[in-house]
């Protein structure tokens, strides 16, 4: 029996090692999986607020959108671009456009005019163009919303959001940086409200 017990003891001991060293595989492997779609996303840029029109979302639609709304000298090179796969929304709201850009280069100049520029107007609506993140890191950065309406017109203080999901805040020279909102929240409230 004692040497039952000690054979036992020893197989849970392994398989105690495997299942850690496992852990860490599927843990490196979700990373490694998540920085491929982010990769893949980088000339992606998500549209919102265009009419679900026949033809509204193909490539040549989106490459005239994106020209007319944004004054750019040339048209823009867009290899696919498509709506999103839900289902129609509940609120009348048109589905997004995911539109994947041919050259990078066109993906930065277009988010740096969006920043410059403020609202676009397209066809009578208001359209909005953000880069095109997975959803996980989507949901992280959007965790940070709540602190972000706080700081917006704070005398001294300066903020954004790192890549992936990583929120800086600069408040009379010193600077923090954030992984977790509701950490970034109790510093808020602390020490700049």
């Amino acid at each position: 029996m004692e040497r039952g017990l000690s054979g036992c003891s020893d197989d849970i001991t392994v398989l105690q090692n495997t299942v850690h060293k496992l852990e860490k595989n599927v843990e490196s492997l979700q990373e490694k999986c998540l920085d491929m779609e982010g990769r893949m996303r980088r000339s992606n840029i998500r549209i919102l607020n265009v009419a679900e029109e026949s033809g509204a979302c193909t490539p040549t639609s989106v490459s005239k959108l994106l020209k007319d709304t944004l004054n750019l000298d040339k048209d823009v090179l867009i290899d696919r671009s498509h709506r999103t796969l839900q289902a129609k929304r509940a609120d009348g709201k048109p589905r997004a456009i995911i539109a994947k850009l041919h050259y990078y280069q066109d993906c930065v100049e277009i988010l740096r005019r969006v920043r410059e520029t403020g609202p676009l107007h397209y066809k009578g609506s208001t359209i909005l163009i953000f880069p095109d993140y997975p959803p996980s890191v989507a949901r992280a950065r959007s965790a940070f919303n709540e602190v972000r309406k706080l700081l917006r017109g704070r005398e001294g203080v300066r903020y954004g959001i790192l890549h992936p999901a990583k929120l800086r805040i600069t408040h009379n020279g010193t600077e923090k940086q954030f992984q977790d909102a509701a950490e970034a929240m109790t510093y808020v409230k602390n020490n700049i409200l």
